[in-house]
């Protein structure tokens, strides 16, 4: 969740201003920020309100919310650990300037860390939801001890980088088993029909890259692709002794591996069609 520019400026001019004071209440600030209205009145942030209008608003699914979710989990530790190698120099740490990024920085993680907390996952994603959960925990330990070195005005916080890093691979893994989730989800969706308009353009590409256009391969070749289009259409679930999920499935992948070539992706649901079925 992405707060407002002005107000994660004022957040860090608050910090550069008053290093020590400041520093010691960041957590409060990160928690309970409110925003003014052109007119004077008060808004408080209210992030569940925010999250479902975000999903309103795009038209995601709850898998592709959550992927975003993750994504912004995973910019943020990754500004983390860059802050945190940026003190290799010996100076950085004492800077105005480097205290304000980490604020601003922590600010935004915060809020990507509360979304992923609100996300309640099911089915297949339940694995990727424990590892973002666990990467943005460790990411949230790995700021604590960044602010407190901070606060403390003290440079003892190697613990950080190394924490940094175990979340920026638990949110990569996350972020990859979000990916395979949704393709399994994906797959036993029911699959388009073919779009004959589409259908002929892929047609006339492919047999026109394989013979000349007009000879009698490139007919021969028309004729073999039009031919796989009629016998996938008529193909169905019931009629192959299958149950909607299975056919899904391996319509899906053979159009997913074979999305140029008609022919090979009928043989493909021939093929793997007998092999489920004896099984």
């Amino acid at each position: 969740m992405k707060w407002s520019a002005w107000v994660i400026g004022l957040a860090a001019a608050m910090i550069v201003a008053a290093p020590v004071a400041a520093q010691q209440s960041l957590g409060d600030v990160a928690g309970s920020i409110k925003l003014k209205r052109p007119e004077g009145e008060s808004v408080v942030m209210d992030r569940d309100t925010i999250g479902q209008t975000r999903r309103a608003q795009t038209g995601v699914t709850e898998g592709d919310f959550f992927r975003d979710v993750v994504e912004d989990c995973l910019t943020e530790t990754r500004a983390l650990s860059d802050l945190v190698a940026e003190t290799r120099n010996g100076t950085s740490f004492y800077r105005d300037e480097w205290r304000g990024r980490v604020v601003e920085v922590g600010l935004r993680l915060d809020g990507a860390r509360e979304d992923v907390g609100m996300f309640t996952a099911e089915g297949r994603l339940l694995e990727a939801h424990e590892l973002a959960e666990r990467g943005a925990n460790t990411a949230g330990a790995a700021l604590e001890i960044l602010r407190g070195a901070i606060a403390d005005d003290r440079p003892v916080f190697s613990q950080a980088g190394t924490l940094s890093k175990e979340a920026v691979r638990l949110l990569s893994d996350a972020q990859a088993a979000i990916g395979a989730a949704l393709r399994a989800n994906a797959a036993e969706d029911t699959p388009p029909p073919i779009n004959p308009i589409d259908a002929d353009r892929i047609i006339t590409a492919l047999c026109r890259g394989q013979y000349g256009d007009g000879s009698t391969g490139f007919t021969s070749c028309v004729a073999e692709q039009r031919a796989a289009v009629d016998a996938m259409a008529g193909r169905f679930a019931p009629g192959v002794g299958l149950d909607a999920i299975s056919f899904n499935v391996i319509r899906n992948n053979c159009r997913f591996e074979w999305p140029d070539n008609y022919v090979s992706q009928d043989r493909c649901e021939r093929h793997r069609v007998a092999a489920k079925k004896s099984r």
